[in-house]
């Protein structure tokens, strides 16, 4: 699957877009703040429903206008299939399909595959637990619908399970009666929350194999890279690299909350929120057993990052049997040649790919073929193969 064609309108920096990219590679060449960035993201957006950069859909629209729409024409072989975003700030986000209204974001989600790298990526690291929950939700959302409706029925128990904590908090009542007002909402709470958990693990042992593989061919036989999930409930997951080695069952994982959440009675009312689900969850790194977040050189952060994403790549194509849009957001620049050389291996021929750069002395891919594109004044012009 690959884009044909992609349509913007008030989108960002982009009145009016027809683009029509090459299927293999795309080089995306203009100065900074000309709309190359902005051009990856819309991309991006159709593979995951949201920007990478910013969780609210308000940031994207163009200054002065009340909306943005994106539609895009995916090819296959021999599937076709238009997808379509549009935004108002005042009726919020509607979706289709084939010309098909969609009631949920997790019936749009998958057409579209991605894969984006950006120097905003040592976030994963250096950002907060919301960030790498953000990213795992992202990334599972997109070959998993069922990820992505177990997530919206656990973000919707939870806001109502926090209103019931509130109001508890507020008024006095006896344990016998919170327990009452809470359980009905701990067992639908346990039930998703479980379903959350055991899907990013199973992505996690996978994942974590590829990328400390990777990790060793970049950084050499000196270091390791090795991942933890720091789950709230269940304490410090350590991901092995073998699938066999995933004995925690989903059932062990909603008994577990469920129980938790009743331990956490008292704090929980006291606080008037829930203390303890996957929304509290985080993904620890080590390299050579140090947490990357604090003891790793840059260079080192950024080796594990490169892994990170490159075994994302790896195991999405596993997983839908096709490779996924691969987006490099000026990041050739960011990288020593190694690093560099490692990155432009992906860039395949069975792998459309979009570069962008600000000078294409940047670019060290020893490669011609392809489409290069000129950014600026709202428009994406082609300057020739």
């Amino acid at each position: 699957m690959y884009l044909q064609k992609l349509y913007l309108k008030d989108y960002r920096s982009y009145e009016h877009l027809l683009f029509e990219p090459d299927p293999h590679l795309n080089i995306l060449v203009g100065e900074n703040a000309t709309g190359k960035t902005n051009l990856l993201e819309s991309i991006y957006y159709l593979a995951a429903g949201r920007s990478q950069r910013t969780h609210r859909d308000a940031e994207l629209v163009r200054w002065g206008s009340d909306g943005f729409y994106i539609k895009a024409s995916l090819l296959g072989s021999p599937v076709r299939h238009t997808v379509e975003f549009l935004y108002h700030k005042a009726k919020g986000k509607s979706f289709r399909v084939d010309g098909v209204r969609r009631n949920t974001l997790a019936d749009v989600i998958g057409f579209a595959n991605a894969v984006i790298f950006s120097p905003d990526d040592l976030t994963l690291l250096k950002g907060g637990p919301g960030e790498r929950r953000s990213f795992l939700d992202s990334e599972i959302g997109q070959v998993n619908r069922s990820y992505l409706r177990s997530l919206a029925r656990y973000n919707r128990v939870l806001s109502q399970r926090n209103d019931v904590l509130r109001n508890l908090r507020r008024s006095r009542n006896s344990k016998s009666t919170e327990d009452l007002l809470l359980e009905p909402w701990d067992l639908q709470l346990a039930k998703s929350g479980a379903a959350i958990v055991t899907a990013r693990l199973t992505m996690l042992h996978r994942w974590a194999a590829g990328a400390r593989e990777t990790y060793q061919e970049i950084a050499g036989p000196g270091e390791n890279l090795t991942m933890s999930y720091q789950c709230s409930f269940f304490g410090e997951i350590p991901l092995s690299m073998q699938d066999k080695d995933l004995s925690i069952t989903k059932k062990d994982m909603e008994a577990r909350l469920l129980d938790r959440l009743g331990e956490s009675r008292v704090e929980e009312v006291g606080r008037g929120y829930t203390v303890v689900g996957p929304h509290r969850d985080d993904l620890a790194m080590f390299v050579s057993g140090r947490d990357a977040r604090y003891f790793a050189s840059q260079g080192q952060q950024r080796s594990v990052v490169l892994a990170l994403r490159i075994a994302e790549v790896r195991w999405m194509e596993e997983e839908i049997k096709r490779p996924p849009l691969l987006l490099l957001d000026d990041v050739m620049s960011e990288l020593d040649a190694g690093r560099a050389q490692r990155l432009a291996r992906l860039v395949g021929s069975g792998v459309q790919t979009f570069i962008t750069c600000t000078d294409l002395s940047d670019l060290n891919l020893g490669r011609s073929d392809g489409m290069m594109w000129e950014t600026g004044g709202g428009d994406v012009k082609t300057i020739g193969p």
